[in-house]
């Protein structure tokens, strides 16, 4: 059986670094991302060109799912249900993969991140779970490697 590792993520509700900050008018001043195909890995289908953040050293990447960062979610990893929705990562190979989260305009419960074990190659499936929308600060490692990003999460599709 694989082992699965559920990170809660908690960080206290302070601000980002001045430069990072929601703007005055409560905009959130996301971090840049970059258009590019996923890197190429044996036995790993190809990851067409999409918005990543990827760190200085390209190490650790994460792809901007399709319909952006949204609030919510559940889905089926290994036929049990976890909350949040489906994110690919690239980190370095046989690392293990950190995430944590916090809200930078407001309070809000803590984001979770369900990582299954066992990823031997550098891409890395994760179940990437925010409360609430707003502005979030992500941060990952692997390794020595870090990925720190600031995004706008909108709130959960009606359905």
């Amino acid at each position: 059986m694989k082992l699965v590792a559920v990170l809660l993520l908690a960080f206290t509700t302070g601000g980002a670094p001045a430069n990072q900050a929601p703007g005055a008018d409560g905009s959130c001043q996301a971090s840049t991302t970059v258009r590019t195909t996923g890197p190429s890995e044996p036995g790993v289908s190809s990851v067409v060109p999409g918005p990543w953040y990827i760190n200085a050293d390209r190490s650790i990447w994460v792809a901007v799912p399709e319909a952006g960062w949204v609030a919510g979610g559940k889905l089926y990893s290994g036929g049990v249900e976890v909350p949040g929705r489906k994110t690919y990562w690239v980190r370095p190979a046989g690392s293990q993969l950190q995430i944590a989260a916090r809200r930078l305009d407001a309070s809000a419960p803590a984001a979770a991140a369900h990582i299954p074990c066992c990823y031997t190659a550098g891409f890395q499936i994760v179940s990437l779970f925010f409360p609430t929308d707003g502005c979030w600060e992500v941060r990952a490692s692997a390794g020595r490697k870090e990925l720190r990003f600031i995004t706008k999460v909108r709130r959960e599709f009606a359905h």
